[in-house]
């Protein structure tokens, strides 16, 4: 009917039952509702990649509940989780109402200044599960990710990680010591130049991570005794049946989307990742590995 009243955004399908994100129930109706919440608000939080309606609460939704959390609803520190009716769904709700910006409405995070930022790695000089040496070597550590990892400064969290590759006899792992620090892509070294729309968390082929010494060569220890060095060492999530390192820094698969997002959220503008060269970003602080 010609003049018919079409409802809004705001009258249908914004309703959850149970909480969506990090800890939550995560009912695959509900996170669709959000999931859609947040693709309909991007235009508050750009960069932002527009989510995959699945009903699955992965990564990739958890992070753009934070960038909301973080850019739009101001919170210091964003837990990742709507709850039905609180503060963030509330938020995501009444910004449907607001007109379309071009950015954020409010500023974004300011750059942090070089040097404000440490990632502490301390191994306990123990050897984690599925590292191959031969003769084999026992491990001594109660799983793949041997490590604490504390990221100190302008931003703070506390991790699960590891400093060695998945095989020892071919590569090496990074020798205790403090290193510069870079945002980068990793396996972006000779790639194509990423573009904002990649600034996400991701946990195949190339992603946003940390470079250690912008790429260039670090000592290692390796049991094969021509490797004494290493170039394109970054930190980068690990997988649960492995690390899949060949001498990167891995961080435990159940805390990347965590760590990762405290550089993402700090660091939104795309061209502080490629200050350096191509996908080589500007240097945030440094890395610190330890005993």
């Amino acid at each position: 009917m010609s003049g018919a009243h079409q409802p809004t955004r705001t009258q249908t399908g914004v309703s959850i039952n149970a909480a969506v994100g990090q800890g939550g129930a995560n009912r695959p109706d509900d996170v669709r509702v959000i999931q859609n919440l947040l693709n309909a608000n991007s235009g508050l939080m750009q960069p932002f990649s527009r989510l995959n309606v699945d009903g699955l609460s992965g990564p990739n939704t958890i992070a753009a509940i934070k960038q909301f959390q973080q850019r739009v609803v101001g919170m210091g520190n964003p837990d990742g989780r709507v709850d039905p009716n609180k503060t963030t769904h509330q938020k995501l709700i009444a910004a449907l109402n607001q007109p379309a910006k071009p950015g954020p409405i409010v500023p974004p995070t300011p750059n942090i200044p070089v040097g404000l930022i440490t990632v502490t790695f301390t191994h306990g000089d123990k050897i984690p599960t599925k590292t191959n040496y031969k003769p084999a070597v026992p491990a001594t550590a109660g799983g793949m990710y041997e490590s604490t990892v504390t990221v100190s400064g302008s931003v703070n969290g506390t991790f699960s990680g590891s400093i060695y590759p998945d095989d020892m006899m071919v590569k090496g792992r990074i020798k205790d010591g403090t290193y510069p620090l870079h945002i980068g892509f990793h396996k972006g070294g000779g790639a194509a130049k990423q573009d904002a729309k990649n600034l996400v968390v991701n946990t195949e082929g190339i992603r946003a991570g940390l470079l250690v010494n912008a790429r260039n060569s670090v000592p290692v220890i390796s049991m094969n005794s021509s490797k004494t060095t290493s170039v394109g060492i970054n930190i980068h999530n690990g997988f649960n049946s492995s690390r899949g390192s060949d001498g990167c820094l891995t961080i435990m698969p159940g805390d990347w989307s965590r760590f990762i997002s405290l550089f993402l959220n700090a660091f939104p503008k795309i061209d502080d990742w490629h200050a350096v060269g191509t996908n080589t970003g500007k240097k945030i602080g440094e890395v610190v590995v330890k005993a």
